[in-house]
């Protein structure tokens, strides 16, 4: 049998560059000691404890796009899939009473990550808003970027991946 599913419109560029970043960022986050014992104590990036962490720190981004990435995401508000009477269906992503900027992005940037790599996208057939996925994806290595460069142990932990 041959696997014969076709990205199609997807830009498989930005695709991997943002699967490549974020997989050696969540690398770094376990090596600084961002770290949590999942199922059956999996090590887990804790993106909330660092999220905690850099609480305050998006102001300190050099990156003039930055802010506005971090604006587009929350705009484009990637939903996440549940489970509801046994089937699948879409919630919004809330933020929650005094949730930091820093950890409600960052709990927005791992619903893009979820959709994009474990089947999210492709519930209903086809993806009808190719370019909604790309501008996601877009804002999303922005953050990512602007979050590599505030966290000087987590930049450590990704150069040396490099």
């Amino acid at each position: 049998m041959t696997f014969k599913l076709s990205p199609g419109a997807l830009d498989r560029d930005l695709v991997f560059d943002f699967f490549w970043k974020f997989s050696a960022f969540e690398c770094a986050l376990k090596r600084e000691g961002f770290l949590r014992a999942g199922r059956k104590n999996a090590a887990e990036p804790d993106w909330d404890c660092f999220g905690r962490e850099i609480q305050g720190r998006f102001a300190r981004v050099s990156d003039p796009g930055f802010k506005e990435a971090v604006k587009e995401l929350v705009r484009l508000s990637p939903r996440r899939q549940v489970v509801r009477d046994g089937e699948l269906q879409w919630d919004i992503v809330v933020r929650s009473e005094g949730e930091s900027d820093e950890a409600f992005t960052l709990r927005l940037l791992k619903t893009a990550r979820n959709n994009l790599f474990h089947g999210g996208k492709y519930p209903d057939g086809p993806i009808d808003e190719i370019a909604r996925d790309r501008n996601v994806l877009r804002a999303a290595l922005v953050i990512l970027e602007g979050c590599y460069e505030i966290h000087a142990g987590v930049k450590r932990w990704v150069d040396e991946a490099a």
